[in-house]
């Protein structure tokens, strides 16, 4: 037996309001209530026993599970207005935004690459060169500008030289000592203790009393 529209939106609104309900912040709230619209169901909801009741078109609650919803808005955002208590809630529009990415199919080319490898006979001819070092010894000394290396025929001639210290001794007039003999009288006084003796003679007549 199959039920009625109304007995279905008297189901739809017996679960809403045992469901589980909280705002944007994650405050808990109620469902107060399910009636009718001018289109559609609309549910009194509740933050607290004391907080503000709003209207909410069923359609807005986002489902997050079994018997669980979540509103589009938080109720720190409702504020009542004027004498009579008036809520402004804030009205949500849903955009569509139309993007494309790139998706990984799977299919293309695949390319695999192998190495052969390969032996093959070249028969070139090479041209090789050799040297000849050969130590001449001369021990010959240089005079005036030093040799440079030069060619004599096919023969590359470096020389080598080498610095010998030459140690010779000669007779040098290093200085002269004159020596001048010079005469001269000069006066230098002096004080000199000389000794003298003198001779005193006394007269006297014995026979005079």
């Amino acid at each position: 037996m199959s039920q009625s529209p109304a007995d279905d939106a008297a189901t739809s609104a017996s679960r809403l309001t045992r469901a589980r309900l909280v705002d944007a912040a994650g405050h808990r709230a109620s469902i107060l209530s399910v009636q009718d619209g001018e289109a559609e169901l609309q549910a009194c909801i509740q933050l607290s026993d004391s907080g503000p009741q709003v209207i909410v078109p069923v359609h807005l609650l986002i489902p997050e599970g079994e018997d669980s919803y979540r509103l589009p808005f938080a109720f720190d955002n409702v504020t009542a207005q004027g004498e009579k208590g008036g809520i402004t809630v804030p009205v949500l529009k849903e955009e569509l935004q139309v993007g494309k990415r790139l998706v990984d199919t799977g299919r293309g080319v695949r390319l695999h690459k192998a190495v052969i490898e390969e032996t093959q006979q070249a028969d070139l001819p090479l041209l090789r060169e050799e040297l000849n070092v050969e130590h001449v010894p001369i021990g010959q000394v240089v005079s005036g500008e030093a040799p440079e290396a030069h060619y004599e025929g096919d023969t590359f001639v470096v020389p080598v030289l080498e610095e010998v210290l030459v140690v010779q001794k000669q007779l040098m007039l290093k200085e002269e000592v004159r020596i001048t003999r010079k005469r001269q009288q000069v006066h230098e006084p002096q004080n000199v203790q000389l000794r003298r003796e003198q001779v005193e003679v006394e007269r006297f007549d014995e026979r005079t009393p």
